[in-house]
């Protein structure tokens, strides 16, 4: 996987990133946490790693997005995946499937937004993932001059992203 480092993740920062307790989940068995509280459902795809997912509270209508659907970080498709674009679109269709039933989402990183910021987040996710496939930079306010999280690191990354699927097209064989 050239140009990337640590799981899959930029250079800059892969050495930042602890692995010692990779490998060591055990997946939630079914489509529900196996627990006494309320129902909480289990939207598994590829988006972001393989085994990522996200989480709906029933009850209250709460999607928990895990590492997708933030309104400061862009999207980070698993790089190293046999097809990082596709997983994450599918990740994306994924939370669009429930959509219409959640009053709140919660991001891994980020603000916490109601219902109408949902499809909001997926609609701009999607773009910034189509323009990493068209192999240009995003149009992206998390990444553009109105940034306020990460506006000396997270456009950089974007290039990286931008390169490192440039580089896996080309060396992927027709």
């Amino acid at each position: 996987m050239a140009g990337a480092g640590r799981g899959g993740a930029a250079p800059e920062i892969a050495s930042e990133i602890p692995l010692e307790l990779f490998g060591l989940i055990t997946g939630v068995p079914g489509d529900s946490v196996p627990w006494d509280g309320p129902r909480v459902r289990v939207v598994e795809h590829r988006g972001h790693a393989d085994g990522h997912a996200a989480l709906v509270v029933e009850e209250s209508g709460v999607l928990i997005a895990g590492d997708m659907l933030s309104d400061v970080l862009v999207p980070f498709p698993d790089l190293g995946a046999d097809d990082p674009i596709g997983d994450y679109l599918a990740g994306l269709a994924r939370l669009e499937e429930v959509a219409g039933e959640v009053s709140a989402v919660i991001p891994g990183h980020g603000s916490v937004g109601g219902a109408d910021e949902v499809r909001a987040r997926i609609d701009l996710d999607r773009a910034y993932v189509h323009a990493l496939a068209d192999g240009r930079l995003p149009d992206d306010p998390r990444i553009g001059p109105a940034a306020t999280f990460g506006e000396d690191w997270l456009p950089e990354v974007a290039q990286w992203q931008v390169r490192h699927l440039a580089e896996k097209r080309d060396s992927t064989p027709d």
